[in-house]
């Protein structure tokens, strides 16, 4: 058996060792070792997923984007090891293994930069506002605004934002070419999403990068 964890600790470091290679790469690995030898055959199963993380929640699950677009789901517990902090929208390796004691045991080692790092722990919020304004000349009028400072997880130019928000809750805005974008805007980024919504029922949605505290 001893044997057997020897060569399931090769593999994996081999298959570290390649992931290293090729950092920008999404790549995936299963290995299955087969042990025969006095007393009953052994097998044990490994995996090894190293791309963007699509979801992530602490002690429970991570999913992974791995080649070709393909989503890899692992559950996690209190077992898991997890080095660094792992951000949406940013890179992670994924590493799987179960044992001949019918143990899974899973390591998680985020590949996120500093900026994104930073980001994800900073302050969220959300607000919504109604403003009424009554004139003596003309008809009443009412304006709704909606802000919410948060980190990217998903960003298409001139079509959708999606913001991570407090307690983890997602906040969706449509673009167009009415909407306003200050710099350059990327996954795992920490922004401000203004939206207003006017009489005319027209909204007009502001994006800028947001480095301050909320």
């Amino acid at each position: 058996m001893r044997r057997m964890f020897l060569l399931a600790a090769g593999f994996l470091a081999a298959a570290s060792f390649a992931a290293a290679q090729d950092a920008q790469t999404a790549t995936h690995t299963e290995t299955t070792v087969k042990h025969s030898g006095p007393g009953p055959d052994t097998k044990a199963k490994m995996e090894s997923v190293t791309g963007t993380v699509k979801e992530y929640e602490a002690g429970k699950k991570i999913a992974i984007a791995g080649p070709k677009g393909k989503t890899y789901s692992f559950d996690l517990d209190e077992s898991a090891r997890v080095d660094g902090a792992v951000v949406v929208g940013q890179r992670a390796k994924v590493e799987y293994w179960k044992g001949t004691d019918g143990h899974e045991r899973v390591s998680v080692i985020s590949e996120a930069s500093r900026s994104a790092t930073m980001a994800a722990t900073m302050p969220k919020s959300h607000t919504e506002s109604t403003t009424k304004s009554e004139h003596v000349n003309g008809p009443d009028t009412k304006s709704q605004m909606e802000s919410v400072v948060g980190v990217v997880k998903e960003y298409e130019a001139g079509k959708k934002i999606v913001v991570t928000g407090p307690n983890n809750k997602d906040y969706h805005f449509d673009l167009d070419e009415n909407a306003s974008v200050s710099g350059t805007i990327a996954v795992g980024e920490r922004v401000k999403v203004t939206r207003r919504k006017g009489e005319s029922g027209e909204f007009v949605t502001a994006i800028a990068r947001y480095a301050r505290k909320a």
